[in-house]
């Protein structure tokens, strides 16, 4: 098993703080060719958690992995604390793809290397392939998109419509917001697992478990993130991915699976829809025994050959 190396970056000026794990030489390890995937965490999420699970996996199978925290989560910088930024989310992996490709030709082969987005990094990983073409090959693991859902929270339910009162209201609080963290203020935030909770998912157990709740993982989110996130759309752009593969990763009872259902139907390929049955969102953040071999399976093909 790869020891993880704590290793920083620059992303906009501000510190980001990864994992890296370099594979051990085994006869029982494949030869990747030097392939190496970034690997991001979930929404609010920690590289100590799903990301470093499936970095520290694709790295026993041969792959170097990085599995990084994002811009004002974890142990990176940013502030205010929580904020979610997509702009800033998609640069992460832009500068996390530049860092492995400084490494030297003898630790990563600029020419093999691959995004693995976990959740909201799901759809910010395809946002950031689309206009990087360094990234060869793109994968997903329960991917959703923040901006969707936010938009979706604004919507009038009786018309499907976006609801522009009470899209003007969150608005005028961001603003608000801003005036009062200028004066000294903190943040005002809110605990996502009280919004994005669901009945057939029990996301706050996987935070509170003994093996994965983490002094860093709050699950806050900066309440005027709305502003950054309500025009953000990750599916945008997806024509640009063609002709690199991409690998899409859902449960089959997961909530989320729609996203992974419009992105396959949309791409032109090589594509991959790969459901598990009788799994959910979250499930996936820690069961690797599917989706480990075949996330292996699709990189050393996309990347290897």
């Amino acid at each position: 098993m790869a020891t993880p190396k704590r290793v920083t970056f620059l992303s906009r000026g501000i510190e980001i703080v990864g994992n890296l794990f370099v594979p051990v030489t085994s006869p029982n390890v494949p030869d990747r060719k030097k392939a190496a995937i970034v690997v991001g965490h979930q929404g609010t999420g920690v590289k100590e958690q799903a990301s470093g699970l499936y970095a520290s996996t694709l790295a026993s199978s041969g792959f170097v992995t990085l599995a990084f925290d994002a811009a004002y989560q974890g142990e990176s910088g940013g502030v205010p604390r929580g904020l979610e930024d997509p702009s800033q989310r998609v640069e992460d992996f832009k500068c996390a793809v530049t860092f492995l490709s400084t490494l030297g030709a003898e630790v990563v082969d600029p020419g093999r290397i691959a995004i693995v987005g976990i959740c909201a990094s799901g759809a910010y990983g395809i946002h950031a392939a689309a206009t990087d073409q360094r990234n060869r090959a793109i994968a997903t693991v329960s991917p959703m998109c923040f901006g969707t859902l936010t938009r979706y929270g604004m919507q009038d339910p009786k018309t499907g419509q976006m609801d522009l009162e009470k899209l003007k209201i969150a608005l005028l609080q961001a603003g608000a917001d801003r005036v009062k963290e200028m004066k000294g203020a903190e943040p005002t935030t809110h605990n996502i697992l009280d919004v994005f909770s669901h009945p057939s998912e029990d996301i706050k157990g996987y935070y509170s478990s003994p093996r994965w709740k983490n002094p860093r993982c709050t699950n806050l989110m900066v309440t005027r993130s709305v502003e950054h996130l309500v025009t953000f759309d990750a599916l945008q752009y997806l024509e640009w991915l063609s002709p690199r593969p991409i690998l899409l990763i859902a449960g089959s009872e997961s909530q989320t699976l729609s996203y992974s259902q419009e992105v396959y139907q949309r791409v032109a390929g090589p594509k991959d829809l790969f459901v598990v049955k009788g799994k959910g969102h979250v499930e996936l953040y820690h069961d690797v025994s599917e989706t480990g071999p075949k996330l292996a399976e699709f990189l050393d093909s996309s990347l290897c050959l």
